[in-house]
């Protein structure tokens, strides 16, 4: 008898859940959008992406929400005119209970700092989109020398991450410079000495490596013992000592 109760008073909860979920729908069918409020999900202050920006997107586009009936209002070209945009990553659109427009985005977040030897200067995004400069200044790892933007995005971009995400890695490498493709540089922030890498092939190895000899060699000899740290033998670190001739 008591398991009957049970789904009887579970069925009347769900039929009642779906009775006010039908009635809300049709009255949000004639309420009108009360206004718009923008959600910036960044973690950068100050950052290129503004609550004036995003509705600026609106205006370019003679998209004016509020005042429509909500069931007029177009939410996935919303969505989609804030994705053709260079500097957001994610967007998404919805009602909250006062009947305004929520826009909510993620913009797309700067890892690496390019200034090419050709006088190109731009921040990478994390999935390799060039970002403008001008519009706001974020300490990162700087990348050089002969770099185009092809190389930047296929080459640079997954070590470029894995500095970024590596809380010692991020402290530590201060400069990518590249000579060429097969002979890529890094300048750290501690030691005097200079990190060539060889190519980007197999990077997190090589840093695996230099990780280890930081800790059980520059640790006891010293940190400034070596001028150059080469990392482009297999399974090797070579190091040159300062004041060398060799």
């Amino acid at each position: 008898m008591k398991t009957v109760i049970k789904i009887f008073l579970l069925l009347a909860v769900v039929g009642y859940l779906v009775l006010a979920l039908w009635k809300f729908a049709g009255q949000a069918e004639d309420r009108t959008c009360e206004g718009i409020r923008v959600e910036i999900i960044d973690s950068i202050p100050d950052g290129f992406v503004t609550d004036e920006y995003v509705r600026s997107i609106l205006t370019r586009n003679k998209v004016q929400p509020e005042g429509m009936k909500i069931s007029e209002v177009n939410l996935e070209r919303i969505e989609q005119l804030m994705l053709d945009e260079s500097h957001i990553e994610h967007a998404s659109c919805y009602y909250d209970a006062a009947g305004r427009l929520c826009i909510r985005v993620v913009p797309q977040q700067p890892i690496l700092h390019v200034i090419s030897q050709k006088g190109e200067d731009y921040y990478l995004s994390s999935t390799g989109l060039p970002m403008a400069t001008e519009a706001f200044n974020v300490d990162l790892c700087v990348a050089t020398g002969n770099i185009t933007k092809k190389f930047a995005a296929e080459h640079l971009l997954e070590l470029a991450r894995y500095i970024h995400d590596d809380l010692f890695w991020r402290e530590q490498i201060e400069q990518i410079h590249v000579v060429s493709p097969q002979q890529i540089e890094l300048y750290p922030r501690v030691g005097q000495h200079v990190i060539d890498l060889g190519s980007v092939d197999d990077f997190k190895d090589k840093l695996s490596r230099l990780r280890i000899f930081y800790r059980e060699g520059l640790e006891r000899v010293g940190w400034n013992k070596y001028s150059k740290i080469s990392l482009a033998y297999d399974g090797q670190v070579v190091c040159t000592r300062a004041n060398s001739k060799k």
